[in-house]
C-alpha cells in the first residue's frame, strides 16, 4: 500500500526551495492538469494487445493510428477516458451480438481466450467503467483476473457469448455499482452478492442461471433477472430489506407460489414485471400500491379470484397487464382447468406412484380438492369476521396498540390510543414534494483512493489552523479542497505503536467498505512514516467527503435560512438515519456501536437525503473479564483518559436511545436542554397516546400542521417512546424501528393520496 514519508529539511532551506519552486509549479499546473497527463506507455500498449485479442474489431479501428486514445472522441462504438495518464473508462460495442450469430463459433476464432483479454484488462488498475459489449467474446468468466480490477463501479459484458457459473470473485468488487451480464450463456447458481453495499443495477437478464433466487444487497435499485431458470418462492427479502428498488423484472422464469403483496408497496418502486411465470393463489384485497408505481405485469401466470383496487384497471398514471390467469374480474383469462391444479401444487404433494389406480384414487384426489376448498374458504371467512371484529375493538378500547411489530420483532411495542381523522389538509403540491428524499434512489460518491501527503497539504493549504473544525481527544478535523475543487474533510490521527503493519492494512480495509448512501463516506487515505523510521507509519489521514447543506438540527430551527421541513420529509429523514445505523450495526462483527448519533451530526444534503457525520471505527474484538471490547489502531492525546478500547456492551441500544432523542425533536421541532424537559416531554405523549392522539397535534412544531396523518404521528411518537426507555434491555432493535418507521410512511402516503382525491372530487363538484 502506498506510503508517504515526511521530509525533514532546515525550515530556513524548505522556505527558500519553496520560493523558487513556486513559479515553476504555478505553469506547471495550468499547462499540464491532471486530465490532460499522456496516457502511459503500459496503458497504451494495453489497449492495443485489446484490440487484438478481440481480433479487431472496427469498433477498435481508431486505436491504431491514434497518438493518444485518451484525446479520442467518444462515440458509440468505442469512449476512452483518462485520468493522471491511466485509463479510468473503456467501452465498447461491436457488431457480433448473439441475435445475429446465434453460435459463438461463428463470432470469434477458437483461439481466442478470455482468460487472455481479461488478464491485459487487470493492467489497467485504475479502470471504473469497463463496458464490452456485443464483441463475441466467449468462454468462462476468470473471477481471478476480474478480481484484480478493485476500481471497477460498473461493468457490463452483455450480448456475448460467456458461458459456465458466475465468479465467486464478483462479490469481491466491493466499489461495484452496476452489474450487467445480460444475454450470454451463463448457468449455475448466482453467487451472493449482499456484500456488495454500492451495488444499485443487477442485469442478468436472458442466461440460464438459476434455480435458487439471487442475494443481492439492500443498496439495489434495478434489478432484471428475465428470461432465467430461477424457480421456487419469489423470497420475503426482496420485499423486506430492498427498500430503494425501482425496477423489478423477473419474467420468464419458473417461479412458483403466492406473489407476496407487499411487493407492490415498496415505496421507490415504479416497473414490476412477474409475467410468464407459475405464480398462483390470489391477491389480497387489501394490496396496496406505491403512488410511484406506473407499470404492472402480472399476466401468464396462475393467479385467481378478484384483482385488488391498485390492479383493476389501466389509468394514465399507471398500467396493469393481467391477460392470461383467471381473474374472475378481467377480460382475456384462461380456463379455470388451467389454474386450480397448478394453483394447489403449491399447497399439496405431487400424485404418488405410477397412476394405475383408475377410479379410487381419482375420487381421493377430488375429495383432496374439495376439502383444500372448504378449507380455504373457511379461513378467508374467518379472516374476514376478525378484521370487522378488530376494527369494532379498536373503537371500542383506545389501550389497543397502533404501533406493528415487524415480521422479526421480539420486543413488544407499548400502549397507544387510536388514531382520529385530522381536520387539515395537504395539498397535492406538498404531496408531490413530500417524499423526495426517500424516493431519491441513487447517490453517487467518489471511488475510494489513497491520497498523497502532498495532496493533502495542498487541499488543507498545509493544514492552517483556519480550516480547523474540530479538535478530539482522538482526531483533528480540517477543511479542504481538492485540485478538482470538491470540498472534502481531512481527519488526522497519530497511530498506536502496538499495532503491526498488516494490522493497519485490515483496518484500512475495513474503513474502505464504509460506503453508504445514508453516511458521510470515506473516500481515500494516506498512511504517513516515521521520519526517524520509514518502515513504521506514524500516522494516517482519513479524508471524508463534505455535506454542505446544514444539519438536521439546522432544518428544524433555522426556517429563514432554510427550508422548513414537512412532516413527510421529516419522517424520510428519520428513515435514513435508521438506514445509516442499521448498516453500521451489521457491517461488522462485531457492529460498529456506540456512534455520536446527535442531531447536530446528522447532515442533510441538497436532496435533503440525511447522512450520519460522525461514527465510529472498530478495528479488533477483544474479551476482557469476559466482556467484548473494541480497539482501535489510534492513541489518545495525553491528557485524556479515554483510551482507545470500548465496551461493547448494550452499544446498539445506546445508539436507539440518542435516535429515540432525535425523534422526539423531529415531533417537536424543539430540542430537549435537561433530563427533567426530556421526561416531561415523554410523560405529555404517553398521555396523549393513551387518551386522545388528537393531543399530539398541541405537541407538535406547529410547522407541520396540516402535513401529516395522525396516525402517522402517533407511530412514530410511540417508536420515540420505546426508544428512550430508560433500561437498555426494553429498547427496540434498530430492524424493529426502522420497520415501523417504513409503515408510518406507508400511513402518511395512503393519507396524503386520500386527501387530494378529496380534493378533486370537491373541486369537480
Amino acid at each position: 500500500m502506498a506510503q508517504s514519508q515526511s521530509p525533514s529539511p532546515s525550515p530556513k532551506s524548505a522556505n527558500l526551495a519553496a520560493l523558487l519552486l513556486l513559479p515553476l509549479l504555478l505553469c506547471t499546473s495550468i499547462a499540464t492538469p491532471a486530465s490532460a497527463q499522456p496516457l502511459l506507455s503500459s496503458q497504451a500498449k494495453a489497449l492495443l494487445r485489446v484490440r487484438r485479442l478481440l481480433f479487431y474489431p472496427p469498433a477498435l479501428e481508431a486505436l491504431r493510428t491514434a497518438p493518444d486514445p485518451c484525446a479520442l472522441p467518444p462515440t458509440p462504438s468505442l469512449s476512452v477516458a483518462c485520468e493522471g495518464g491511466q485509463v479510468t473508462s473503456l467501452s465498447i460495442r461491436g457488431e457480433r451480438d448473439p441475435a445475429a450469430l446465434p453460435s459463438w463459433r461463428g463470432a470469434l476464432p477458437a483461439s481466442f481466450s478470455s482468460d487472455a483479454l481479461f488478464t491485459t484488462l487487470s493492467r489497467l488498475p485504475a479502470l471504473a467503467r469497463l463496458s464490452l459489449v456485443g464483441l463475441g467474446a466467449w468462454g468462462p468468466l476468470p473471477g481471478a483476473k476480474l478480481r484484480r480490477l478493485q476500481a471497477l463501479q460498473q461493468l457490463n459484458l452483455s450480448s456475448n457469448y460467456f458461458y459456465g457459473a458466475l465468479p465467486g470473485d464478483l462479490a469481491r468488487l466491493y466499489s461495484l455499482q452496476s452489474l450487467v451480464l445480460s444475454r450470454n450463456a451463463l448457468n449455475g447458481t448466482v453467487p451472493s452478492l449482499a456484500g456488495l453495499q454500492f451495488l444499485q443495477e443487477l442485469d442478468l437478464s436472458h442466461n440460464r442461471l438459476g434455480p435458487a433466487f439471487p442475494e443481492v444487497g439492500n443498496a439495489v435499485a434495478r434489478l432484471v433477472l428475465a428470461g432465467n431458470n430461477f424457480s421456487g418462492e419469489i423470497p420475503a427479502r426482496v420485499v423486506g430489506a430492498l427498500g430503494q428498488l425501482q425496477y423489478l423484472d423477473v419474467s420468464g422464469n419458473k417461479l412458483r407460489g403466492w406473489v407476496p403483496s407487499a411487493i407492490f408497496a415498496l415505496p421507490a418502486l415504479r416497473y414490476v414485471d412477474l409475467s410468464k411465470n407459475r405464480l398462483a393463489g390470489q391477491l389480497p384485497a387489501t394490496t396496496a400500491c406505491a403512488a410511484a408505481l406506473a407499470f404492472v405485469d402480472v399476466s401468464a401466470n396462475m393467479l385467481t379470484g378478484a384483482r385488488p383496487a391498485c390492479l383493476r384497471g389501466n389509468s394514465s398514471a399507471r398500467t396493469v397487464l393481467v391477460a392470461g390467469n383467471r381473474f374472475a374480474d378481467a377480460k382475456q383469462q384462461r380456463a379455470s382447468s388451467y389454474c386450480s391444479p397448478g394453483a394447489l401444487a403449491a399447497v399439496l404433494p405431487p400424485p404418488q406412484g405410477n397412476g394405475g389406480g383408475g377410479k379410487g384414487k381419482g375420487g381421493e384426489i377430488g375429495m383432496v380438492l374439495t376439502i383444500a376448498g372448504s378449507v380455504v374458504g373457511g379461513a378467508l371467512l374467518i379472516a374476514l369476521v376478525m378484521v370487522v371484529v378488530l376494527r369494532r375493538a379498536r373503537k371500542q378500547h383506545p389501550e389497543v396498540s397502533l404501533l406493528p411489530k415487524s415480521p422479526t420483532a421480539s420486543t413488544p411495542a407499548k400502549k397507544a390510543a387510536p388514531a382520529k381523522a385530522t381536520q387539515k389538509i395537504i395539498t397535492p403540491a406538498d404531496k408531490r414534494h413530500a417524499s423526495q428524499a426517500a424516493r431519491v434512489n441513487t447517490l453517487e460518491v467518489p471511488a475510494y483512493r489513497v491520497y498523497t501527503l502532498e495532496e493533502l497539504q495542498e487541499a488543507t493549504n498545509n493544514f492552517s489552523s483556519s480550516n480547523l473544525t474540530k479538535t478530539s481527544p482522538l482526531a483533528q478535523i480540517y477543511n479542504g479542497q481538492l485540485q478538482d475543487g470538491s470540498r472534502v474533510l481531512v481527519r488526522c490521527l497519530r497511530l498506536n505503536p502496538k499495532y503491526s503493519p498488516q494490522s493497519l492494512v485490515q483496518y484500512l480495509e475495513i474503513i474502505s467498505k464504509l460506503r453508504h448512501r445514508h453516511l458521510v463516506c470515506i473516500i481515500g487515505h494516506c498512511i504517513v512514516s516515521d521520519q526517524e523510521n520509514p518502515n513504521i507509519a506514524s500516522s494516517v489521514y482519513l479524508i471524508s467527503e463534505c455535506v454542505t447543506n446544514g444539519s438536521l438540527r439546522s432544518h428544524l430551527t433555522e426556517w429563514r435560512k432554510r427550508e422548513m421541513l414537512k412532516w413527510p420529509q421529516r419522517v424520510s429523514a428519520a428513515i435514513g438515519i435508521a438506514r445509516g445505523i442499521q448498516f453500521l450495526h451489521n457491517v461488522t462483527a462485531p457492529g460498529i456501536v456506540k456512534n455520536d448519533i446527535n442531531i447536530e451530526n446528522i447532515l442533510l444534503d441538497k436532496t435533503l437525503t440525511s447522512k450520519i457525520s460522525d461514527f465510529n471505527l472498530p478495528m479488533i474484538s477483544t474479551s476482557k473479564n469476559g466482556k467484548i471490547f473494541s480497539e482501535i489502531p489510534f492513541s489518545v492525546h495525553e491528557d485524556n483518559d479515554t483510551g482507545s478500547a470500548h465496551n461493547m456492551e448494550h452499544g446498539d441500544k445506546q445508539d436507539i436511545y440518542q435516535f429515540g432523542l432525535i425523534l422526539l425533536e423531529v415531533i417537536t421541532g424543539k430540542p430537549t436542554d435537561s433530563q427533567s424537559e426530556l421526561e416531561s416531554l415523554k410523560a405529555q405523549l404517553g398521555e396523549a397516546l393513551t387518551e386522545d392522539p388528537d393531543r399530539l397535534k398541541d405537541i407538535a412544531d406547529p410547522a407541520i400542521q396540516g402535513t401529516f396523518a395522525v396516525e402517522s404521528l402517533c407511530t412514530v411518537a410511540e417508536i420515540a417512546l420505546n426508544c428512550t426507555a430508560g433500561a437498555p434491555s426494553d429498547r427496540p432493535s434498530i430492524d424493529d424501528v426502522l420497520w415501523n418507521l417504513q409503515y408510518s410512511m406507508q400511513v402518511q402516503d395512503g393519507w396524503a393520496s386520500s386527501e387530494s382525491l378529496g380534493l378533486s372530487v370537491q373541486s369537480q363538484a
